[in-house]
């Protein structure tokens, strides 16, 4: 991707935006952390700095599937800032390029993130925010660059199943693997009898690498693949890279308790990263699908 273009292109939408007078780009520095997308802070003249995404189109992704991936995103990104429950970098602009599309946000200095306990707190108050009476979101998003499977459903298990076919599909499992992931998708029901789900907005892969805090120490998180789902799923790829303590969960579910069944849901949610990880990054995470497959049938 052309570094001039892509300038040129950022340049223009913030004229375009009206937070910029010149559009005038001091330095444009490449921003670590992503494995899938493109990142940089942009300093311009009259407007201090903006954070910027970008992804190219290859054989695996057009041109228009780049752009839907960053208005996913930035829809994703407004939809959490409507909660007013915890810090989320403003949205500004999605734009195309010659071969791909990107992404203009608020800039914000990411610190480590400080106040778990406060973060707890937060997240839970995101989750009981009321918003949808259906599960899923307006449009399909992105889970990493894996298409993630949205739409609205009155079932919560209607859209699970759906989501975790769609990653075995792309694993092609074949003998156990394929039996015990045939057998997830039938028994799923079971995992949920006596309970009443209902819709939370969750950010939808809130590892420890998508969040921290902000100069104050206020909680921040970003890069979401958001939808209206069971809090509980948010919990999942959590659980499976760690990095949040104890008061971090102490402080959650002071909010919202653990319901019967909690600890193989989890599995199950966790599971669902597995596996796209597994599409994603390659066989290194086979024997963890293996693994979690076999304890939650267990």
């Amino acid at each position: 991707m052309a570094t001039s273009e892509l300038e040129t292109k950022i340049s223009q939408a913030l004229v375009q935006l009206g937070v910029s007078d010149s559009g005038k780009i001091l330095a444009m520095k490449p921003a670590g952390g992503g494995c899938i997308n493109d990142a940089f802070v942009v300093e311009t003249a009259d407007a201090g700095k903006f954070f910027v995404k970008s992804h190219a189109s290859t054989p695996s992704m057009s041109h228009d599937e780049c752009k839907a991936m960053l208005q996913a995103e930035m829809d994703g990104l407004e939809a959490l800032r409507q909660t007013r429950a915890i810090r989320v970098p403003k949205p500004l602009y999605v734009g195309e390029l010659a071969s791909g599309a990107f992404l203009v946000t608020e800039y914000i200095t990411i610190r480590p993130l400080r106040d778990q306990r406060k973060f707890g707190h937060q997240l839970a108050e995101m989750h009981l925010f009321s918003g949808s009476s259906q599960f899923g979101f307006a449009k399909d998003n992105w889970i990493g660059s894996t298409p993630q499977i949205n739409g609205w459903h009155s079932s919560w298990i209607e859209l699970l199943r759906k989501r975790l076919r769609y990653q075995f599909d792309l694993a092609q499992f074949t003998g156990d693997m394929n039996k015990m992931a045939k057998e997830l998708l039938e028994r799923l029901p079971e995992f949920f009898e006596g309970l009443d789900i209902k819709p939370s907005l969750v950010h939808g892969d809130l590892w420890s690498g998508n969040c921290g805090s902000d100069d104050s120490g206020n909680p921040l998180i970003f890069d979401p693949a958001v939808y209206w789902g069971h809090h509980e799923s948010e919990l999942g790829i959590m659980h499976m890279f760690g990095g949040f303590t104890s008061a971090f969960y102490d402080a959650y579910h002071e909010l919202i308790p653990k319901a019967p069944g909690f600890k193989r849901r989890i599995l199950v949610y966790e599971l669902y990263h597995a596996v796209n990880h597994y599409n994603l990054f390659g066989s290194g995470y086979l024997g963890q699908c293996q693994r979690l497959l076999n304890r939650i049938l267990d």
